[in-house]
């Protein structure tokens, strides 16, 4: 327990200091006009209101990964597909994942939509598109999913290809609306010289693979309930503080005035007190 001696009303450190308090919650020096303090006014601060009932939104998900193991890469359909047309294009059979069944499309001639320009479309035929299918029952699916071409050879990355971060979810159904799609995925994946291109990993003795990682989300659920009661301490400040005082516990420091003592806490007087304060901040014992 450290100590400050004060006798007959003066307090002697380093030098000495006149006072003329004669309680450890008023203390003052001779150059200095007397400080009441209110021990309430420590603990006022806003109560904020109570949260009474909870609602949380959230929506199940489930993820999974199919591939495409292609053993004869070179024997594939090669010519370049513009929209609806059908030769050209490659499709895994119905595989499931994520809860629900999906293909996987390639293109190794590229694809290009009617309406590109020459421009666009000489560059698309130089470019390997791959796209993923929806085959199952849902009407609107929310769906995130990347695919990604498998690198065979030790020590070298796979090339993984997301749809962008300002849309990142996509919606599948049955059919193509304005608001749901059978199919997504990249006309321009990958160039197909740099896919056929051995030394880079991504095609070994002619076998490709091609996997599609899936992320689908169920329908929004709602729950409700009462909130947990949050702790509101009991308005009683100035009464704990005096029950400390009185009793002395936790304290760190004694007070000693005319022979009697007073346990007190430093962090209060500190507080309270610009002369502690100083005391306490400084080399002063």
């Amino acid at each position: 327990v450290g100590e400050v001696w004060w006798t007959d009303g003066a307090i002697f450190s380093k030098g000495l200091v006149n006072s003329h308090a004669t309680d450890s919650r008023e203390l003052t020096t001779a150059h200095q006009a007397p400080r009441h303090w209110h021990t309430a006014d420590m603990a006022m601060a806003t109560v904020p209101i109570p949260v009474e009932s909870v609602c949380e939104m959230n929506a199940s998900s489930k993820t999974g990964a199919i591939e495409f193991r292609i053993g004869a890469w070179s024997s594939l359909p090669s010519e370049h597909v513009v929209g609806d047309a059908s030769q050209g294009r490659t499709y895994s059979e119905i595989m499931h994942a994520a809860g629900d069944k999906w293909q996987i499309q390639v293109n190794p001639g590229g694809f290009s939509a009617p309406s590109d320009t020459e421009e666009e479309v000489q560059r698309r035929k130089e470019h390997v598109a791959i796209f993923l299918y929806y085959e199952g029952e849902s009407k609107a699916l929310r769906t995130k999913y990347s695919i990604t071409l498998v690198n065979q050879l030790p020590g070298k990355a796979d090339r993984t290809t997301h749809r962008t971060s300002n849309e990142p979810v996509t919606t599948f159904g049955q059919v193509n609306s304005d608001t749901t799609s059978r199919g997504e995925g990249f006309p321009s994946f990958i160039k197909r010289s740099v896919l056929e291109d051995e030394s880079n990993g991504w095609k070994v003795n002619d076998r490709v693979i091609i996997r599609a990682t899936i992320t689908t989300f169920g329908d929004l659920e709602s729950t409700v309930a009462a909130a947990a009661p949050a702790f509101t301490p009991p308005n009683t400040v100035t009464t704990d503080l005096e029950s400390m005082l009185n009793s002395g516990e936790a304290s760190d420091i004694a007070l000693y005035v005319a022979g009697r003592e007073f346990k007190a806490h430093r962090v209060i007087l500190r507080a309270r007190s610009p002369y502690f304060e100083g005391l306490f901040s400084s080399s002063m014992r």
